[in-house]
Parts: C-alpha cells; sequence; structure tokens
C-alpha cells in the first residue's frame, strides 16, 4: 500500500482531532461523511481537509435532523413561504451559526480531479463558492475549484464522461445528500439556502463569511414574515 501523504491522517488521529472514537471515524470513511482512501481491508487513511471540514461542521451534539427536516428549512428559507409547525419551531429557536451546521451535517462533499472539467460543471447545479453571485458577491481571487450538486446523470457516468478521479485536493467538488436523495436540485443553482450553508461550511474566511450572513438574512426575514 502507498505510504502516509502530507493531505492525509491515521484513523486514529482524525479521531483525536474530531474528539470521536476510530469506529466511528471509520463508519463516517464508509457513508462518505468523510474522504479516505482504504489501504488494507480495515485500514483507512483520511483526507486532512475532510477532517477539517467535518470539525467545522460539528455541533455541541444532540440527534441529527432527518434529511427531511433538513429540506423543509432549506425549502422555507429559500422561498419564504410558510411551513410546518416543527419547522418554523426549529427556524425560530436555532441561532444562525448552529443552524447552517446542521443542515450542512446532512451534506457530502467529494473532490475529484477532471481531464475535462466543464463537462463536470455542465451536469451541476452550482452551490457555494460557485455561486455566490446569487447574494450579489464577487469573489477576488477566488480558487478555480467548481461546486455542485448533481442534476443531470449519475455520478458514475460522469466520471466516466468528465474523466473524473477522487483526489482530497480535486478541482471538481461533488455535493450531495447522504441519503443520495437530490431532493428539488434540478436547476443550474442550488437553492439560495443551501449555497448559503455550503458557503458557511468553506475554509475559506470570505467565503464562509458570506454564507453565514446570508443564511442569517433569510432567516430573519423568515421569522419577519412568519412569526
Amino acid at each position: 500500500s502507498e505510504g502516509l501523504r502530507m493531505s492525509e491522517v491515521t484513523t486514529a488521529d482524525a479521531a483525536r482531532r474530531l474528539g470521536l472514537s476510530q469506529e466511528r471515524v471509520s463508519q463516517m470513511l464508509r457513508s462518505g461523511e468523510l474522504v479516505g482512501r482504504r489501504i488494507s481491508a480495515r485500514g483507512w487513511l483520511v483526507d486532512l481537509a475532510s477532517v477539517g471540514e467535518r470539525a467545522r461542521i460539528a455541533t455541541d451534539g444532540g440527534r441529527p435532523w432527518s434529511e427531511d427536516r433538513v429540506r423543509s428549512v432549506i425549502d422555507a428559507l429559500s422561498t419564504g413561504e410558510a411551513t410546518d409547525a416543527r419547522t418554523r419551531e426549529l427556524i425560530r429557536t436555532t441561532e444562525t451559526e448552529v443552524l447552517w451546521r446542521r443542515l450542512a451535517q446532512s451534506v457530502t462533499v467529494r473532490r475529484f480531479t477532471a481531464r475535462h472539467p466543464e463537462v463536470a460543471r455542465d451536469a451541476l447545479a452550482l452551490t457555494g463558492e460557485s455561486a455566490v453571485d446569487v447574494f450579489g458577491e464577487r469573489l477576488v481571487g477566488q480558487s478555480e475549484t467548481v461546486h455542485g450538486y448533481i442534476r443531470v446523470g449519475e455520478l458514475d457516468d460522469l466520471i466516466d464522461d468528465a474523466g473524473m478521479v477522487e483526489h482530497g485536493e480535486g478541482r471538481v467538488a461533488i455535493h450531495a445528500f447522504r441519503s443520495g436523495d437530490r431532493f428539488w436540485i434540478s436547476g443550474e443553482t442550488a437553492p439560495r439556502a443551501l449555497v448559503a450553508v455550503d458557503c458557511a461550511r468553506s475554509a475559506v474566511s470570505r467565503v464562509r463569511s458570506i454564507g453565514v450572513r446570508a443564511l442569517d438574512e433569510m432567516r430573519q426575514a423568515w421569522l419577519t414574515r412568519n412569526t
């Protein structure tokens, strides 16, 4: 097997950084919540950037929200429309800094290199820093990474068509809900609240601040309209 790369850590180190057990880290690798590569039947090396991202979206505990609930919150905040009583209460009582993390925990991000990045881009509903223009923002010197949710075809087909290879520092970032459900993601950009969440999870401070601010503005506008 290949040795440890500079951009990787062992499962023991990942567990220490995240305050979790190695067993939980292994579960997260298998579910896609963490990115890594298998080096033996039971052993993994974990992408360091993935560990950092999971640390950023960690909350102070509590059961994760169901994806149906996440969808309801994102839909309500994106459209400004009324929603069911439970979703309304979560939006009202969950501060924005916790809210974006709760929503982000349902989403996995896998990075790929691509021989044909334009093919990948055409198949994606853009999100995160790739869609900050929906908030009237522009980034100076932003990365060339394309962030998006698949809206056309399947991931395996896109991997073949775009010549993609999974790599922790790849320039194509595929966002997906852990269940594999695409929900209502079919347009050229993801719903506004989801774009904000994916900005908020960024390691780039400028992108992160845009996302948190945009989500907070959506939340405050929604509360004014619906409570």
